[in-house]
């Protein structure tokens, strides 16, 4: 591996024939048929405040090209640009890396360093697959370049209140009202705007008490928490990062609330693995709606002793999945163009119509507006210090914990 300085933004990984492989792990053949040696640009939020998920991100891309290079034979180099969690940055990394023959994107985490990137991207014709970034502005602007696997706010959480409505009917004593404690940044007010329109499309029999935004610099919630509590909201569905999620649990039980449910979607939290560590004993019991891999897929576990591997101390978390699947939704229509060049992999990311290689959902395809169209979205909660799948029970790991235990109690 070799690391470079280019702007502050870039470290390179290049994956050739034998780097990082570890012996006996995996016993796929590799096919050597002639593929295309090609530079994929990967931009995520590797510091700051984003850092968490952003490196996942990076392990994800990292294991991604790993499993391609092992498992087809594909010659491919990465090279990182890390937006140090500032939006404007993701049209200098995509610049930067463009100048050094990337010809292909992968990004950006963050939905307003995405949109900045593909702007860069717009003007030089070089396709960006958006692994992770969810306003709805990605896709409704009129990007030519974008193609983008994750789904929008609006789907996700859509999806998300249609699958907690058919979950009441199985609780004994469902939440009555909830409060909504939101980020107020692209995300999070995209999430919120979504939330208001799909809370009345699906018709939760669920009151919708109230909207508290609060800043994603914040350093103290207590404020925000306090309002929520004294909504005599029994449910909390916070859109969160994972800084601010630890922030207000940690609230909640400094507060003394404990509501009946902790839902989330389109969140950060319950899928990260920082909030495990940071939390311990008070993160079980909340939930979250996203997309998430599927554990029973037919490489998964190589897949995750692969990970295992290279990462002894860290999760394959969402975050590295949405990032593992993006390289090979890029390797796929790079080997169907049998080019490298941007505008040959741009007509057959068009065409792509895969099935996906690690993550749960449909086929993988994309509309006219560059979004894909069958994303799904897994329900999983936090049980016992790492997040279980708990829906569709065709991919389930445990049972859902309803109510929440109280806070005191623990």
């Amino acid at each position: 591996m070799k690391n470079r300085i280019g702007n502050g933004l870039t470290r390179r990984t290049v994956l050739g024939s034998g780097f990082g492989i570890a012996a006996g792990l995996v016993s796929w053949p590799v096919r050597a048929v002639g593929q295309v040696k090609v530079k994929i640009g990967a931009i995520m939020p590797s510091s700051g405040v984003l850092a968490f998920p952003g490196q996942a991100c990076v392990r994800g891309i990292d294991l991604g090209a790993k499993f391609a290079r092992q498992k087809y034979g594909d010659e491919i180099e990465v090279i990182h640009a890390d937006t140090q969690s500032r939006p404007e940055n993701g049209r200098i990394a995509a610049e930067n890396l463009i100048r050094q023959g990337c010809t292909v994107l992968i990004g950006a985490w963050d939905s307003g360093a995405t949109i900045s990137a593909l702007q860069a991207c717009e003007a030089a014709k070089v396709p960006m697959v958006v692994h992770i970034a969810s306003a709805t502005q990605v896709t409704s602007q009129g990007f030519t370049q974008v193609f983008r696997y994750y789904p929008t706010s609006l789907m996700i959480i859509r999806q998300s209140l249609i699958d907690l409505k058919a979950l009441l009917t199985t609780l004994n004593g469902p939440p009555a009202s909830a409060v909504v404690l939101h980020l107020n940044n692209v995300m999070g007010q995209s999430s919120a705007t979504s939330i208001a329109q799909a809370w009345k499309e699906v018709d939760l029999p669920i009151k919708l008490t109230e909207f508290i935004p609060y800043d994603e610099k914040a350093k103290d919630l207590s404020v925000e928490v306090a309002k929520a509590k004294a909504t005599g909201a029994d449910m909390l569905f916070p859109i969160t990062r994972v800084n601010d999620a630890i922030m207000i649990t940690r609230e909640c039980v400094k507060q003394g609330w404990s509501p009946k449910m902790i839902y989330s979607a389109n969140s950060n939290g319950v899928i990260d693995k920082a909030y495990y560590d940071a939390l311990g004993k008070y993160a079980d019991g909340a939930m979250a709606s996203a997309l998430y891999y599927n554990p029973k897929a037919p490489d998964a576990h190589k897949i995750l002793e692969m990970f295992a591997a290279d990462y002894p101390n860290e999760w394959l978390d969402a975050n590295a999945a949405c990032a593992f699947e993006a390289v090979q939704i890029v390797r796929d229509a790079v080997n169907r163009a049998g080019s490298s060049e941007s505008g040959a992999i741009h007509g057959t990311l068009k065409l792509t119509e895969m099935q996906p290689v690690l993550m749960s959902s449909g086929t993988i395809k994309f509309d006219s507006s560059g979004q894909n169209v069958n994303s799904a979205v897994a329900l999983l909660q936090a049980q016992k210090g790492k997040p279980r799948v708990v829906s569709p029970r065709a991919i389930a790991e445990a049972d859902l914990e309803y109510p929440v235990v109280p806070f005191s109690s623990r």
